[in-house]
């Protein structure tokens, strides 16, 4: 797939952003090298198979496309493998010690980034390619301080400590960093009035806040700090259908273009991240259609990759996710289930439900009735409404292994729940109102294996088997990268002895921080 087409208008809304993505995409141009060794190391966060399922029908079937996904999956070249996700302290990992997994090849406990339990700090991949030479940098659709880039350049036992995971990326020497997060860079907004946008400045960064700044930083050789929006980036399908978060917030694909064409430059080799981030936040919400639509951006993604790849011979590619997230599943509809595809092309939503709820705050219950409809296009009864509207004015209460997004899991349930008329107590088909069919167990990560694929030269020699630890991909990353270091472990009984559990208050601090 050619760079340019990666907007291909599949969706009314796309047209919007072509102009601006072929202004980036002219200017990358990429140019065949195959000397180059590079690690390409892509995580759709909280990407269950699920999500993965629905983007590709989705394509398919509506969009008239055939995904890059699924394209790389049936390629010769490629592996295809799963991986076991758990943490030291628990068969559920956040999304912390998952990377930590992957960057340092050693599992520590939930919430802490490349560090043991007992204080033991654990060198991470960025780490150990500087020291080689390489350049190094990652790209996501949330913070830069987030838990999966932060676990491969800081050294924090507190994912949440995000104002001093700054300071760590400011130290860390990458060549790009691009993302959200301007709540932790910003004078007026840390805690302590550090400027940490002059720091990175006097370090020699190039600091950009818009996609228009973007497209200037090509002709520039500094390091580049990108941070585009206050805290996570929006969605995709907010930023194609907000004109105004369109032309300031870059898409995945365009600062992945940009990560490639600086990092490549390096002779020695290169090491990127690329984190499709707000999957996980999505099915968080139990927003099935902004998780499939991030998903979407993500395969763009991949297209842009692998144009590259055809380019450098000498790149792996590893595709992944860090772990299931709340159970995401596309049910069986109708008699005979035949009416379950109609049903999950039935959402067609115009926002995520994050933007919606912005818009439904100090509203009545008739405008939060409006709004809903508006952006689902698809009509609530008054009932379902006022279940909305209770969910969006109660203060969010902590259920810890239930739900806690609210009203948003209210709001995927509704819209996964068709109208029937009945006839003697039995529903009459087909539905008086067929709505999605993407239903949801919780609002909290979930514990099954992970896919993993691998794309590119000599990776079937690394010897891994089909079924592997998450830890194993740091082997595979440092013998493909001439990388020859160990770091410590620790095993899991005695990893527990330190682990102490949070008060409701913190784990509740934890959640707000983890999506607002």
């Amino acid at each position: 797939m050619k760079r340019r087409d990666f907007l291909k208008v599949s969706l009314a809304s796309f047209i919007t952003l072509m102009t601006y993505s072929e202004e980036i995409f002219a200017k990358v141009n990429f140019s065949n090298n195959n000397k180059t060794k590079g690690i390409i190391f892509i995580v759709g966060d909280g990407w269950p198979l699920g999500v993965m399922k629905a983007m590709n029908e989705f394509m398919e079937r509506k969009f008239k496309e055939k995904s890059n996904l699924s394209m790389l999956i049936k390629n010769l070249k490629s592996r295809i493998l799963l991986q076991n996700t758990s943490s030291l302290s628990s068969l559920v990992t956040d999304s912390a010690p998952a990377s930590v997994a992957w960057a340092t090849g050693s599992k520590t406990v939930n919430r802490s980034l490349s560090i043991l339990p007992d204080g033991k700090k654990l060198k991470t991949v960025f780490q150990l390619a500087k020291e080689k030479g390489l350049s190094c940098g990652f790209v996501t659709t949330t913070r830069v301080t987030h838990a999966t880039p932060a676990a491969w350049y800081s050294h924090n036992p507190n994912r949440d400590d995000e104002e001093n995971i700054a300071i760590d990326l400011l130290n860390s020497g990458l060549d790009i960093a691009m993302g959200g997060g301007d709540n932790f860079m910003n004078a007026e907004k840390r805690k302590d009035k550090e400027d940490l946008y002059r720091k990175f400045i006097s370090k020699g960064y190039k600091v950009i806040g818009t996609r228009e700044e973007l497209i200037n930083s090509l002709s520039s050789d500094n390091p580049i700090l990108g941070v585009f929006s206050s805290s996570h980036m929006s969605y995709f399908v907010d930023r194609i259908n907000d004109e105004e978060l369109g032309k300031k917030q870059p898409s995945l694909p365009e600062m992945t273009s940009v990560a490639l064409k600086k990092l490549s430059k390096n002779q020695k080799g290169f090491v990127l991240l690329i984190e499709a981030g707000r999957i996980d936040h999505a099915c968080h919400a139990n927003d099935a259609y902004s998780s499939m639509m991030d998903c979407y951006e993500l395969d763009k993604t991949i297209g842009i990759v692998m144009d590259f790849i055809s380019k450098n011979k000498e790149v792996l590619l590893i595709v992944t996710s860090d772990h299931g997230n709340s159970g995401y599943g596309i049910n069986g509809t109708g008699p005979e289930y035949n009416d379950a595809t109609e049903a999950l092309l039935n959402y067609k939503n115009r926002a995520s439900f994050e933007y919606m709820i912005k818009k439904m705050k100090k509203q009545d219950l008739k405008t939060v009735k409006e709004i809903f409809e508006y952006y689902t296009q698809h009509f609530i009864s008054m009932d379902e409404a006022e279940e909305i509207f209770k969910n969006l004015n109660q203060k969010r209460k902590v259920v810890i292994n239930d739900i806690w997004y609210e009203p948003e899991a209210t709001m995927g349930r509704i819209l996964s729940k068709s109208i029937y008329d009945y006839e003697e107590d039995k529903p009459k088909y087909p539905p008086k109102q067929r709505r999605g069919n993407v239903g949801f167990t919780s609002t909290n990560h979930t514990a099954e294996d992970q896919i993993v694929i691998l794309y590119g030269k000599n990776f079937y020699s690394s010897g891994l088997k089909n079924l592997i630890d998450n830890t194993d991909l740091y082997g595979l990353i440092c013998s493909y990268m001439g990388i020859d270091y160990k770091n410590p472990k620790m095993d899991r009984l005695d990893a527990i002895s330190y682990a102490k559990n949070i008060s409701n208050e913190e784990w509740e601090r934890h959640l707000e921080l983890h999506i607002s």
